[in-house]
């Protein structure tokens, strides 16, 4: 194994995994030794954040550390190690200008160069590229766009893969897909399997920062992943911990079931909409109940998606069967799959385990009461029901009778729909599936194009 992947790691706490060669920290342990009972009561992200002290923090600030958590103080700031750092291609690029900076500056010393690269392993992805210069009708729209694309990222893209080849840490995934997609569906573990000093593999669940707002949709994985700037993301990527004090932690207990027909859009539009009011500015909130258990891993990471339009920091979902089940619909091993289940079970983060959970407020959301919604798109929480748009003015009646367009122009009072960018959508199949259907079927009814709409799907950037 690489010595860059060998992380320094304390020893007290440490115990083999059961049924593993593997070993983890015994959270719960360090934590009752302060307090007889606590470990229940913690949050989700505590938990995960207690683990990630005991194994990491000076030996000598742990118990402050911990009690922060077990008292709920907000009164001292504690580390926080990143598992990984996750950058799309802006601000991730800046990063990698100034190391690759630092190694001439130190060539020029007679110094090592190679000696300088990233302490935390770190993903470097191409994120919305691809533009729609060539609408979806025209002929091979979509090989005209690819080579637009390449021709104008030619610097940028050489430079991105000789960071993979150059620095030790740094992995550029391959294929197609918005930078959050493809951290939900292939590059998240849930639970990270690292060597220490002592030659052990050691499990811990995984964590990330990220440089993109939308960094929280792998919440969805109840995997703590936070948006930071660039600047941050590089302090972490040298192996630094981001200090943090404990957040205000927000329940949000999911009743009832989505009614036949409503979308993850319509929900996670009802979602923003309702946490905007309650008030959820920076704080990390973590869903449960019934009405979560249900909900697929592709509707949660729609709703932690949009976790920046609602103003948290967090939008955490409790690891269950759906954990699972997406893990193995996205081709994890079934090693991975297993660990991450046994895991979270010994350390009481798979969802029953967190039933005796405290939050310093609890919300409740009832999933049936949502309906079929528009909203956007500059003020996502502005949103309308679609039996009200006629009411608001925004549509019109199916008997009004509108003017006629002149010369092929685009009507007054015309709706368009040209195209789905959003990594809320592109994550989520179901929704995916269901505009494809739509568009099948409008066009078995003979609705065609009109001149005037641009239409696409684009896959994102092939880096």
């Amino acid at each position: 194994m690489d010595n860059a992947l060998v992380q320094p790691m304390n020893d007290q706490f440490k115990k083999p995994l059961p049924d593993t060669d593997l070993y983890y920290f015994d959270t719960r342990e360090a934590v009752e030794n302060i307090e007889a009972g606590a470990y229940d009561k913690l949050p989700f992200c505590s938990k995960v954040l207690c683990e990630n002290l005991v194994r990491r923090c000076p030996p000598e600030e742990l118990t402050a550390a911990l009690k922060q958590h077990i008292e709920g103080k907000q009164d001292l700031d504690f580390p926080w190690y990143p598992a990984r750092v996750v950058c799309h291609d802006i601000l991730g690029q800046t990063a990698f200008v100034d190391l690759a900076g630092l190694r001439d500056a130190i060539a020029e010393q007679g110094g090592d160069p190679s000696k300088v690269n990233p302490i935390v392993p770190t993903q470097l992805i191409v994120d919305h590229s691809l533009a729609v210069e060539h609408a979806g009708f025209e002929e091979n729209a979509f090989e005209k766009n690819r080579a637009i694309e390449e021709r104008r990222n030619d610097d940028r893209f050489h430079f991105i893969n000789w960071c993979q080849y150059a620095f030790d840490n740094v992995n550029v995934p391959p294929g197609n897909g918005i930078m959050h997609q493809i951290n939900l569906e292939k590059m998240s573990p849930v639970v990270q399997v690292v060597q220490n000093k002592a030659g052990e593999q050691v499990a811990f669940a995984d964590t990330l920062v990220g440089t993109d707002s939308h960094t929280p949709m792998v919440d969805a994985l109840g995997v703590i992943s936070i948006g930071v700037g660039g600047l941050e993301a590089e302090s972490v990527m040298l192996g630094n911990p981001s200090y943090m004090r404990l957040p205000d932690y927000v329940g949000v207990k999911l009743t009832g079931k989505l009614q036949k027909g409503i979308t993850g859009t319509d929900l996670v539009l009802a979602m923003t909409e309702f946490l905007r009011d309650a008030g959820v500015v920076s704080t990390y909130i973590e869903f449960f109940g019934e009405g979560a258990r249900q909900l697929s891993v592709g509707d949660r990471a729609s709703i932690s998606n949009m976790t920046p339009e609602y103003g948290a920091t967090a939008a955490m979902f409790y690891i269950d069967e759906q954990t699972i089940d997406y893990l193995r619909l996205t081709g994890r091993s079934e090693d991975q799959i297993k660990l991450v289940e046994q895991y979270a079970k010994q350390v009481g983060l798979w969802a029953d385990g967190m039933e005796k959970a405290e939050y310093a407020r609890v919300l409740e959301f009832d999933l049936s009461a949502v309906v079929r919604n528009l909203a956007g798109p500059s003020r996502p929480h502005a949103r309308v029901s679609t039996t009200d748009l006629v009411a608001k003015g925004i549509a019109h009646g199916a008997d009004e009778k509108l003017p006629e367009p002149k010369d092929g122009l685009m009507p007054d009072g015309a709706v368009i729909i040209a195209a789905i960018t959003s990594c809320t959508n592109t994550s989520n199949p179901r929704n995916m599936v269901a505009a494809g259907l739509v568009a099948r079927n409008a066009n078995a009814k003979g609705l065609l194009r009109k001149p005037w709409v641009k239409s696409s799907l684009a896959p994102g950037s092939k880096r």
